[in-house]
């Protein structure tokens, strides 16, 4: 007998979560694809870091509609207690129908993204997901949420929900930021970026990620700092204009993985996520372990890794409030000494362990 777990592919910010669930809840590990097609990562590079071997499910088709084959038959085998289901997907729907058409007792639970501007403000990507979630919902045993506020919402309407953040293990994490650090001094010379402040954006250059608002906040600041963007996106070119039009320091260094990234992290003082929309934002965490002071738009999932101490929220329409938080967050780094080596308020014991021994006592 053994727990099942689903879901879409090895994203490589959750494979410390995916080992600790394989470890410590005896998951197997089914994924629906091998790689994410909306993402560039090395897959060889993330399957090394699973304790576990990933199995990749079989694609058929029914009457045109592409399904995922022997689901039942992968249930059937393994006797689960419990099946971690991908949100509210056709995988969830099969789990459900075995469950109840052959009577078990093992308990289907989802794990979820959506943050709180999809739930409590219809803001879904899709109408189809919001129906999903409202039809689904109430036959789910349990629900994984990486947002705190997400998972009160659940549980005042459903009665059900535990808080699981999408998060990196610092025990891991942390000596890797340091073993870049050569990177980091490496960069600062190669793009002459030596004793200047540093704000830092990681992600996509695509619509629902809000470029264009930071581009009119820095041009709108009072202090002197060069702006680092990294990743790529069908927006290059027309943000690199809009850059160029504002006369600061804005640069769009490309794609990093890896060692680099961590070695961006190390460099920067200040991280930025001005997305308009976003379930989570697993680059929070990421930025926060650099030890990055963190400007998060209130649309992401990961505000509720944001306290005082560590960073600010704002509002994603506001370039002007983005501004005045930019200033005031440079002003406030220099009165302190040093860079952080981790600004993460939790750890990951504290938070997806924790959900672990919880659904194993459940």
């Amino acid at each position: 007998m053994a727990n099942l777990f689903f879901r879409t592919n090895v994203a490589p910010y959750r494979v410390d979560t995916y080992n600790a669930l394989n470890e410590k809840l005896d998951c197997r590990m089914y994924f629906m694809s091998r790689t994410d097609s909306s993402q560039n990562y090395d897959i060889g590079k993330i399957e090394r870091r699973c304790k576990f071997k990933p199995e990749i499910l079989e694609k058929g088709e029914f009457l045109g509609i592409p399904y995922h084959k022997n689901i039942w038959k992968i249930i059937r085998e393994n006797n689960p207690d419990i099946v971690i289901v991908p949100e509210f997907k056709l995988i969830t729907l099969q789990a459900l129908a075995y469950k109840f058409l052959f009577r078990k007792k093992m308990k289907v639970i989802s794990m979820c993204d959506d943050s709180y501007d999809m739930v409590a403000h219809g803001k879904d990507f899709t109408r189809t997901h919001k129906l999903a979630r409202k039809l689904v919902t109430p036959f789910l045993d349990d629900l994984l949420l990486v947002d705190d506020k997400v998972c009160r919402w659940f549980r005042d309407k459903y009665g059900k929900g535990q808080w699981l953040p999408i998060m990196r293990d610092e025990k891991v994490e942390i000596p890797l930021y340091r073993k870049a650090e050569e990177i980091s001094e490496a960069f600062k010379t190669r793009y002459d970026l030596a004793d200047k402040k540093i704000l830092l954006y990681v992600g996509r250059l695509a619509e629902v990620k809000n470029i264009s608002t930071l581009i009119r906040a820095v041009k709108q600041t009072h202090t002197d700092f060069t702006t680092v963007i990294i990743g790529d996106g069908p927006l290059k070119e027309q943000l690199k204009k809009e850059a160029s039009e504002t006369n600061r320091d804005i640069r769009f260094l490309g794609r990093f993985e890896d060692a680099e990234i961590r070695a961006w992290y190390n460099i920067a003082d200040i991280f930025v996520l001005p997305s308009s929309q976003e379930p989570f934002g697993a680059v929070t965490n990421e930025a926060l372990l650099g030890g990055c002071f963190t400007l998060l738009s209130e649309a992401c999932g990961s505000t509720c890794l944001i306290d005082e101490s560590n960073g600010k929220i704002f509002d994603p329409a506001s370039s002007e409030q983005l501004a005045a938080l930019i200033d005031e967050s440079f002003i406030k780094l220099a009165e302190s000494d040093s860079k952080s080596e981790s600004r993460m308020n939790l750890t990951f014991d504290e938070s997806v362990v924790k959900v672990i021994e919880n659904l194993k006592k459940s």
